[in-house]
């Protein structure tokens, strides 16, 4: 099938040459000496394959492949750009303008046939219906070639604009409500909606996840509230959200004044979308929309702009989260680490005196952990902590803390568990560790674990009281044969 070139090229000797090789592939080629012109034989003609010199008057080859890709319709027509040299720079600023392919003009004349010939050849083929098609909506717009490129120039200069607008954003990522109002006010100068959410998960699981709220000349039900809620959340998380509805939350940052309207039921916004923003198989964040109007975010560019620069603020705040994440956490077992345990004992201890809520910990150590090293080594014995430390975290409930306090010792948080109620739990957990095939080679390695039990008292004034009492109760445990859960007495 015959295809159309169009070879753009401001030197008329340099333009016959490449038009006589492009000749040999026996496709019609057509020509224009500058981008003005071009834009307008491709207006006229919806070619194959565009290849373009770079350097030209008014308009160079950049600006022309920009132009081009924010077109609708002539997007999809690859563009080859052309170059005497051989320039990092210049490759690198065609891709970033949208260019398909780059090729030197001292390539050797087959080389850049076979070059050109391949792109034909995994090109979809334009029918010749297709070609009218397109050919008579640009007639139908009744637009001249300049006010076209102006059309295409403003575009572009909108979407470079609100880009920028994003990326200075940046120096909010560390305070998420601020960050949240100025992209909603962001956004609100750009969509018209009634409503909007942004969501930035945090790396560590025990954080709240909240979707922080615009509203915009509505009043919502709370009932609408938590429709909202759920359909982010259950869209992003799927069964998650169910599983444990607690640790999701909203929360509105932002609102406007005016004749607001009464929303009760969440089916009078009939325009909705909401968008779930992944890096690396995680959830790092979202966005949702709503208006009371039909069709308001359908196909919009605009949306896809913003989107596009979302995704990039929430994985910069996705990789601060995960920084704070590891400076509080155990590099060998995940565990939050010793330093991070004592700041939130501290916090729930103080949280317990105030409101006289049930407050308990445990301190688990495994048994004769030195011989494990001494016999297996110390690989197969950071091994055994890893793995103790997967059963006890997958063993507790979201609201209780896990951590490394030392060696082989793990202590456990349990907010809101009164000492009486905790040794059925924690003694599940030790037969789980008793039970757990260890295996060093293929031989089975017997491991188990002792473990002391404390909670808050009146007589307990601080919270290294409460872990004194703890150890003491684990000392018991390992007096009176190891392999078992003691409860402090006094």
């Amino acid at each position: 099938m015959k295809k159309k070139i169009l070879l753009i090229e401001d030197s008329q000797l340099q333009l016959k040459s490449i038009e006589l090789t492009l000749s040999k592939l026996g496709h019609e080629v057509l020509t224009a000496t500058n981008a003005i012109d071009g834009i307008e034989v491709a207006y006229q003609t919806f070619p194959d394959l565009i290849i373009s010199d770079i350097i030209m008057p008014e308009i160079n080859g950049y600006q022309l492949c920009r132009l081009l890709k924010n077109d609708e319709l002539l997007k999809r027509i690859p563009i080859i750009l052309l170059t005497q040299l051989n320039e990092k720079l210049d490759n690198f600023w065609g891709l970033k303008a949208g260019a398909d392919s780059f090729v030197t003009k001292s390539e050797n004349p087959e080389e850049f046939l076979n070059h050109v010939r391949n792109f034909l050849e995994n090109t979809h083929n334009i029918t010749s219906e297709e070609r009218q098609k397109f050919i008579e909506e640009k007639k139908l717009e009744n637009k001249n070639i300049q006010t076209r490129i102006n059309n295409l120039l403003d575009q572009s200069l909108i979407e470079s604009t609100i880009i920028n607008e994003f990326r200075n954003l940046s120096e909010f990522i560390y305070a998420t409500k601020i960050l949240s109002k100025e992209i909603f006010s962001l956004i609100f100068s750009l969509i018209d909606f009634n409503v909007a959410g942004i969501f930035f998960n945090e790396r560590d699981d025990k954080k709240k996840k909240t979707l922080n709220l615009s509203v915009q000349g509505v009043i919502l039900d709370d009932k609408v509230l938590k429709e909202i809620k759920e359909d982010f959340f259950s869209a992003a998380f799927k069964e998650d959200y169910y599983r444990d509805e607690a640790i999701f939350d909203y929360e509105i940052v932002d609102s406007a004044l005016g004749k607001e309207e009464l929303i009760e039921n969440s089916d009078i916004l009939r325009s909705k979308v909401v968008i779930p923003i992944s890096y690396a198989n995680k959830i790092i964040g979202g966005i949702a929309l709503y208006h009371k109007k039909g069709a308001r975010f359908d196909s919009s560019r605009v949306l896809e702009i913003i989107v596009q620069e979302l995704k990039v603020l929430m994985r910069i705040k996705w990789l601060y989260s995960e920084t704070k994440y590891l400076a509080i956490t155990d590099g060998l077992t995940g565990l939050y680490n010793r330093r991070y345990f004592q700041q939130t004992l501290d916090r729930e201890f103080a949280r317990s005196k105030r409101y006289k809520n049930p407050l308990s910990i445990a301190l688990f150590d495994i048994d004769f952990f030195k011989n494990v090293n001494d016999t297996y080594g110390h690989q197969f014995g950071d091994k055994v902590i890893a793995e103790i430390s997967k059963i006890i975290r997958t063993s507790l409930r979201k609201t209780d803390y896990v951590a490394r306090y030392g060696g082989e010792e793990l202590v456990l948080i349990l907010p809101e568990t009164p000492i009486d109620q905790t040794m059925i739990p924690i003694e599940r957990i030790r037969v789980k560790i008793q039970d757990h095939p260890f295996v060093f080679g293929d031989k089975p390695v017997q491991v188990t674990a002792s473990c002391g039990l404390a909670g808050v008292e009146p007589d307990v004034n601080t919270y290294e009281d409460l872990i004194l009492r703890a150890d003491k109760a684990l000392y018991e445990s390992k007096r009176n044969g190891r392999n078992q859960t003691t409860i402090y007495q006094s």
